[in-house]
């Protein structure tokens, strides 16, 4: 018996079933202190986060973690003059179109070109301040 595999109780542990595994949720960034608060929060609902500043970064975290995300949260004005519209489409084209997502912003209206795309491509705008009930729903809609 592999006695490398018990517990002190004596039991062998559960190897937990990767199907069972929660939602990855990917948010985009660039406040670091905004960022992490959208970690904590869908941590304590029970989603796998996968945190970045950048689409980039965001990028390069999902191909270490070796799975496509369930869900997309971008900031729609991040750094370098880049949107969060352009964020979701490049994460979409490395891990897969279908893949919903969501832009926040503190514009009031969809006039700007990238807000107007997102619009047309069916992926939600949430305006600030976004409460929590808002992207619970929201990812539960998207996520099931």
């Amino acid at each position: 018996m592999d006695f490398s595999m018990m517990t002190s109780e004596g039991r062998t542990p559960q190897v937990p079933d990767a199907t069972a595994l929660p939602p990855l949720v990917v948010v985009i960034e660039d406040e670091a202190i905004v960022l992490a608060g959208y970690q904590m929060l869908f941590e304590s609902w029970g989603y796998r986060v996968i945190a970045a500043q950048s689409a980039d970064e965001a990028v390069s975290l999902v191909e270490e973690e070796g799975e496509a995300p369930g869900f997309i949260l971008s900031d729609f004005r991040l750094r370098d003059g880049q949107t969060g519209t352009e964020a979701i489409s490049m994460l979409r084209r490395s891990f897969g179109q279908g893949i919903p997502g969501a832009v926040v912003t503190g514009d009031t209206t969809v006039t700007g070109e990238g807000l107007k795309e997102a619009e047309a491509e069916g992926t939600p705008i949430l305006h600030k301040p976004v409460n929590g009930r808002q992207l619970q729903d929201i990812l539960s809609r998207s996520l099931g």
